[in-house]
């Protein structure tokens, strides 16, 4: 399991991580061509709190796993 650091890139993030997509598509963090942002550099240009979206996409592959 991926640890999820600001320096991870958010192209990182997605391809490890499924459903992150959607937290990333919820504070219009472009994941698709603006994927080698780092996270850190994501969060500050959204406005969103690295921790926050952390938390979030933590959340998402906890229930997707526990689904499976």
């Amino acid at each position: 399991m991926m640890k999820i650091t600001k320096q991870n890139t958010v192209a990182e993030v997605v391809a490890q991580n499924m459903g992150s997509d959607q937290v990333f598509s919820k504070y219009k963090i472009d994941f698709c061509c603006g994927g080698g942002a780092t996270l850190e550099i994501a969060c500050k240009e959204s406005g969103v709190e690295f921790e926050v979206l952390k938390k979030e996409i933590e959340t998402i592959r906890k229930k997707i796993s526990n689904t499976n």
